[in-house]
């Protein structure tokens, strides 16, 4: 199995000193809904962020794409996915592997906001995405080992670096399930943000950080990478679909 750590994603409630901002109030009015209710969106509020939190905060739709590639991908299809969106202020985002994401964005705004407001989506009982607060990236990485050690199987544990050893996805992949003496999941934390680097202790938690690319690349552009490596490097057979099926 493949698990995915979004970890410091910048997603988060519009914070209380921005509330009277000209910008968010303007917006705001526009949607008809309290300020504290909403996202902090940088396309919306980037003039009332400063310093390196313009460059860095307000970016659900980093989020937003990350869950629509991996969980439309063919590796959650055949249940090798777990993924994990840890936010900025330490809250985890559960995610079941059956959640398909709204496409159209403002739709899918509109889903976390309503997170953030009771802490489940759709409903309590049945829920899609649990968000939970108070959880540091290193509970994250515990409760991701601890579903591998629960199925009987060990971690590796990576972090995603543009500072990391630079490494061929596939093969670096298939070598560590050809070497591994038992059955390991790969545990890899990805940064959910655009711009400067880890703010948890992610280098010092995980056994190796790696670059699949020696310039910077987009979040998705990682993701795409590793969804497909993985199926290919653990050989993941697809199901025999016919001509009516396939989309």
């Amino acid at each position: 199995m493949l698990q995915l750590i979004l970890a410091d994603s910048e997603v988060e409630l519009i914070p209380e000193e921005l509330w009277t901002h000209p910008a968010v109030l303007r917006h705001s009015r526009k949607r008809s809904k309290k300020a504290k209710e909403m996202l902090l969106d940088a396309t919306y509020h980037h003039s009332a962020l400063k310093g390196e939190d313009r460059k860095r905060r307000g970016r659900p739709d980093i989020v937003h794409t990350f869950l629509l590639l991996a969980q439309d991908s063919i590796i959650n299809k055949l249940g090798q996915l777990q993924i994990w969106i840890h936010t900025r202020g330490d809250n985890l985002i559960w995610v079941n592997p059956e959640v398909r994401p709204p496409k159209h964005y403002s739709r899918f705004v509109g889903l976390l906001e309503e997170l953030f407001r009771v802490g489940w989506v759709p409903t309590k009982t049945n829920p899609l995405m649990v968000l939970e607060k108070g959880v540091p990236y290193s509970e994250v990485l515990k409760r991701a080992e601890s579903l591998s050690r629960s199925q009987g199987r060990g971690v590796k544990k990576i972090a995603m670096s543009p500072q990391g050893m630079v490494v061929e996805p596939y093969h670096y992949m298939k070598e560590f399930m050809r070497k591994e003496g038992e059955v390991k999941d790969l545990v890899i934390t990805i940064g959910g943000f655009p711009h400067g680097d880890y703010l948890s202790p992610v280098y010092e938690l995980t056994e190796e950080s790696v670059s699949i690319y020696p310039v910077m690349l987009t979040v998705w552009t990682v993701v795409a990478e590793l969804l497909t490596s993985y199926r290919l490097a653990a050989d993941l057979t697809t199901p025999n679909v016919s001509p009516s099926e396939e989309a």
